[in-house]
């Protein structure tokens, strides 16, 4: 089969397609035929990172981490999933390629109302939103949210999915883009060109740095009492605010690490199908492109997703 591989660590040059051998699956894991993948800030980290590929990445040359696809062959255990079902599911390393073994327990089925490219754009960046808002921010009906960065790929699916709770949500971007994050539900907006989000006036129960640009310290005085801060970055200055906010103070800040599982896949597929949750994809490359659509990512200012259509 042809996958998109990377025998050196570099810059998206790197990136080339190979043959390489169709995956094996194992008792647990379905085999999917891959329509479609997104390109992740994460696996643009990978592609330039040598212990970042080696751990991360579990040591796979074949880039990228979503997918969406059709299954060609289940094993022996499998019991959710049946030949034909058409799935999008994450996994850590190498979904750029005709066929993709995944676990059943990291795959669902495909909402109906989404095409496999706007599908593959969901898994991680939608997962991403989804337990930073629920599982670490403890988000409820009537709270105040803001999230910085809201025109990215994670961004994007987190003022939709806040809006399903029930909340009041403030999106933060540059000028361009503010209509965008109006009809994806956003209350109100912020342009970070013109103004400061740190120093208004309102007051925020949560707030997600979907981009990790701000910090607890400059964020932390807009929160209102209980409130929480969430980045989706890991950095050891957090990693010290995380432990003395659980000890001191009533505002928390907090990291998060996306945990791909197939309950999760299958709440974000509801609120697709019920049309409170969609993907906003900027560009589509073909396969044959992909450097370019790391290129793109790597650039910086992603408007939602970029995907790349395998064929």
């Amino acid at each position: 089969m042809k996958a998109v591989v990377f025998r050196k660590n570099g810059s998206p040059d790197v990136l080339e397609i190979n043959d390489v051998e169709t995956p094996i699956i194992k008792d647990d894991e379905v085999l999917v035929k891959v329509y479609a993948v997104s390109v992740n800030p994460v696996d643009v980290v990978i592609r330039k990172n040598r212990i970042m590929s080696f751990f991360v990445n579990r040591g796979s040359k074949i880039t990228g981490s979503d997918l969406s696809g059709k299954i060609v062959s289940v094993g022996k255990t499998v019991v959710s999933m049946k030949n034909g079902d058409d799935v999008f599911g994450f996994k850590q390393g190498g979904t750029t390629a005709e066929y993709v073994a995944i676990p059943e327990n990291k795959v669902a089925i495909k909402p109906i109302n989404m095409t496999f490219e706007e599908a593959a754009a969901v898994p991680l960046a939608a997962l991403t939103a989804l337990q930073a808002l629920r599982d670490k921010g403890n988000i409820c009906s009537g709270q105040s949210v803001l999230v910085n960065g809201a025109s990215g790929g994670v961004g994007t699916y987190a003022v939709q999915i806040a809006k399903s709770f029930g909340t009041d949500v403030t999106g933060v971007s540059s000028t361009k883009n503010l209509e965008l994050i109006k009809s994806l539900g956003a209350d109100k907006v912020i342009d970070y060109t013109k103004e400061d989000f740190t120093r208004t006036n309102q007051r925020y129960d949560i707030i997600l740095d979907a981009v990790a640009k701000s910090s607890f310290s400059k964020c932390k005085k807009i929160l209102n009492k209980g409130g929480i801060f969430i980045s989706t970055r890991f950095s050891p200055l957090l990693l010290i605010q995380v432990v003395s906010t659980v000890l001191f103070g009533s505002k928390k800040a907090k990291t998060m690490f996306v945990n791909s599982n197939t309950k999760d896949l299958e709440i974000i597929g509801k609120l697709v199908k019920e049309g409170k949750v969609k993907s906003v994809v900027e560009q589509s490359y073909p396969m044959n492109k992909t450097s370019e659509a790391h290129l793109h990512i790597e650039n910086g200012h992603t408007i939602g997703k970029v995907v790349i259509t395998i064929s």
